[in-house]
């Protein structure tokens, strides 16, 4: 019987979770595309604070004991909570429309492009790796060059987050500036990485769109970190 209530335990308590989960999942779930301005994503379906919070909570219960089935299902639970938090998006002018114009006819015998044109584009995270509870923040630089028949561009950056196994968590895309596109920005995504998220690598894609159209991506690794694992617990994490 004592062996019954210490299985009905952490059972029940995962299904607390998958309960939460179910409420914010759709349609902002696993593999889901929000694009909106720069800002703070808006989806209908994103989870709150305080319920990210109690997610958290159970799952750190729950990986502080039981068997590897309850752990390794604690551990994909976490992932699910990672699934449907908000990505902000910050950005900020550092060179003006004219300014990168200028660059632009000066590295090219005196002639600016008919269409906007990236100039350049870069991205990484500071710091690459993060624990349990901290928040990934990427960092980019953006440079686009105003074209003489396209002179306010729609410029867009897009970023898709992975598991360490290789299957998309969620894919996000964000206007980087709201009046003209043109011109040189640095930006970021802000990701909150929820209590109990497993360690391991998780890749990163991010895009560049310019008037709708890919111009530019970078492939990127984020690694989350956690004080003294277990090595049974950090199979488990590449396992989901």
């Amino acid at each position: 019987m004592k062996n019954l209530k210490q299985i009905a335990k952490p059972m029940v308590a995962l299904l607390v979770v998958s309960s939460m989960l179910a409420g914010c999942a759709a349609p902002g779930g696993p593999g889901a595309t929000g694009i909106t301005t720069a800002g703070t994503e808006a989806a209908s379906g994103e989870c709150n604070t305080a319920m990210l919070a109690g997610i958290g909570a159970v799952v750190g219960g729950l990986l502080g004991g039981g068997n590897n089935t309850v752990r390794g299902a604690a551990l994909g639970a976490s992932l699910g909570a990672l699934a449907c938090v908000a990505l902000n998006y910050q950005s900020q002018q550092v060179k003006t429309a004219q300014q990168v114009q200028t660059d632009y006819k000066v590295a090219n015998k005196g002639k600016l492009p008919e269409q906007s044109t990236l100039v350049k584009y870069e991205t990484g995270f500071t710091p690459s790796s993060v624990r349990p509870g901290q928040k990934a923040q990427t960092n980019s630089y953006i440079e686009v060059a105003a074209g003489t028949r396209d002179p306010n561009p729609l410029v867009e950056e897009e970023l898709s987050l992975y598991k360490p196994n290789g299957e998309l968590i969620k894919t996000v895309r964000k206007v980087v500036s709201s009046n003209n596109g043109s011109g040189a920005y640095k930006g970021g995504f802000s990701i909150p990485m929820p209590e109990g998220v497993p360690q391991g690598i998780y890749p990163v894609r991010t895009a560049l769109y310019l008037n709708s159209k890919r111009v530019g991506g970078q492939d990127v690794k984020l690694q989350i970190v956690q004080r003294q694992a277990p090595a049974s617990e950090l199979q488990l994490a590449l396992a989901y």
